[in-house]
């Protein structure tokens, strides 16, 4: 009885601190701007207590107000590119995404790719990442797409953390220049998250990967920003 008591407390939290991808399809709001945000498990909340309420689209949803409808779209473990082990776009989330026809797509990717598995080369990765844009300029709603860089990534505090931080830290700035040269090529707007982050060793988790609540917050406040920006400017 008692390791059945352990085994429920121990999947109780797995499920409620985000390790697994439980995702409920987004059911759209009429009358609302939708903002759609792409992701991976920075996007979803890994990690984080009572993830759905931490995470940076929860936040950033707090933020803009009742006016908007922002949809999460984030999947664990997944990467930009199709040639990568997990790919967003074999995801139902991604399909899920643009059926949610956004007004504006806030695409955050990359930190899985940097794995040795899935790394190419940045031409390859850039000619992907063009290839996702496309998908969402297509939509009939023409969404307005902000491209992030993926944060800044430290070593785990300790190995057992590892776990969850299997990415290769030393190649994000390398992807993250990537996106940067996406964003300039395409005439997007660039939400440089690794410059945001870097150095700041306290916006994350004990992984060193993940946001803490706190990083979450500041993503979210950034994103909240450009928005913003935006719409001051129509």
């Amino acid at each position: 009885m008692i390791l059945l008591i352990v085994a429920f407390a121990l999947a109780l939290v797995i499920i409620l601190c985000g390790y697994t991808t439980i995702r409920f399809p987004v059911k759209r709001k009429e009358g609302k701007i939708h903002v759609a945000c792409i992701g991976d498990s920075v996007t979803y909340g890994c990690t984080l207590p009572m993830f759905f309420l931490q995470r940076y689209p929860s936040v950033l949803q707090k933020k803009l107000g009742m006016s908007f409808q922002v949809g999460t779209f984030g999947v664990n473990d997944r990467t930009l590119q199709s040639t990568g082990n997990k790919p967003f776009r074999k995801e139902p989330a991604f399909w899920q995404s643009k059926t949610f026809l956004p007004d504006e797509v806030i695409i955050l990717l990359g930190t899985n790719d940097s794995k040795d598995i899935n790394w190419i080369s940045a031409e390859a990765f850039q000619e992907q990442y063009k290839e996702l844009i496309e998908e969402y300029r297509s939509l009939p709603s023409f969404p307005l797409i902000l491209l992030c860089t993926p944060p800044c990534a430290f070593k785990p505090v300790h190995r057992f953390f590892a776990i969850t931080n299997d990415a290769k830290i030393d190649r994000i700035p390398e992807i993250s220049k990537a996106v940067e040269s996406v964003a300039e090529e395409m005439g997007l707007e660039l939400v440089d998250l690794y410059a945001l982050t870097a150095g700041r060793r306290d916006l994350f988790g004990p992984d060193g990967l993940h946001p803490s609540a706190k990083g979450a917050k500041v993503i979210a406040e950034e994103i909240y920003r450009r928005i913003a920006q935006n719409l001051t400017a129509d």
